[in-house]
């Protein structure tokens, strides 16, 4: 009996995780308040309506949520990519993926385009390795090569393990060690090997071990100042649930 009761609570447990789908009348609301939001010029009555609304997951609300990165207002396309981020459904993905592809002009504002990589990269999707990796030279600031390589990062495949090799052989002499650093973070979190800041060595180590290596499913656990770059570049949870945490302390409560 014993038995049988732990084979029934493996066989749930998956449905048990699977969070319910929202309601279609909230989702129907949601796409109505930000079509509206977003025709109004107030810009903050737009980001109140990203903040509000980009807590259901659903594919209409990510579409409509997408329409914010459109926007003409900085504000406005900085919340949406964060609410896109953080919205774990295909199609949050696919609305920032469409914006890395078309809107060639975010790649005029660095933090702005280095934000939207970073979006891109938080989903983990494998379909997003061509994305990271177009035009990478192109637009060389910091933040956004740090986005690109981080991203890859994220992502767990032996592509992007590929990826991340076939970028350190364009990268240049004058370029490679600044972004080094990157690289090595990136690699050692989908290999759980750590070659240091050496481009050699970590060709070489891939030339010899491509054939047979492949990335686990779960990340590997990195020394503490990896793990604390690590963290400290992706986060762990979107900003609006931060603000929910401060708001359910009683008052005086300190913060954790």
């Amino acid at each position: 009996m014993i038995a049988l009761l732990l084979a029934l609570s493996v066989a749930l447990a998956p449905l048990e995780d699977k969070p319910a789908p929202p309601d279609p009348a909230r989702v129907k609301a949601a796409v109505a308040e930000l079509e509206k939001a977003f025709k109004s010029s107030t810009k903050d009555e737009k980001l109140k309506a990203i903040q509000k609304q980009s807590e259901i997951v659903d594919a209409d609300v990510a579409k409509a949520l997408g329409k914010g990165l459109a926007d003409k207002e900085v504000d406005v396309q900085r919340s949406t990519i964060e609410a896109l981020r953080w919205m774990d459904h295909p199609t949050a993905v696919e609305e920032l993926h469409a914006a890395a592809r078309t809107r060639k002009e975010l790649r005029k504002e660095p933090p702005l385009f280095a934000a939207l990589l970073r979006a891109i990269g938080q989903h983990g999707s494998p379909k997003s390795v061509e994305v990271l990796t177009d035009d990478v030279w192109t637009v060389v600031e910091t933040s956004v090569i740090e986005a690109r390589i981080l991203g890859l990062g994220q992502i767990r495949t032996n592509q992007a393990v590929e990826a991340l090799m076939d970028l350190m052989k364009v990268a240049g002499p004058q370029r490679i060690q600044n972004v080094m650093p990157y690289f090595r973070l990136a690699l050692a979190r989908l290999t759980g090997v750590d070659k240091g800041q050496s481009q050699q060595m970590w060709q070489d180590w891939w030339s010899d071990n491509k054939g047979k290596f492949k990335v686990a499913a779960t990340p590997p656990e990195l020394p503490r100042e990896l793990q604390f770059r690590w963290d400290t570049y992706w986060g762990k949870e979107p900003p609006y649930e931060r603000l929910k945490k401060r708001g359910e302390r009683g008052q005086g409560d300190p913060e954790k």
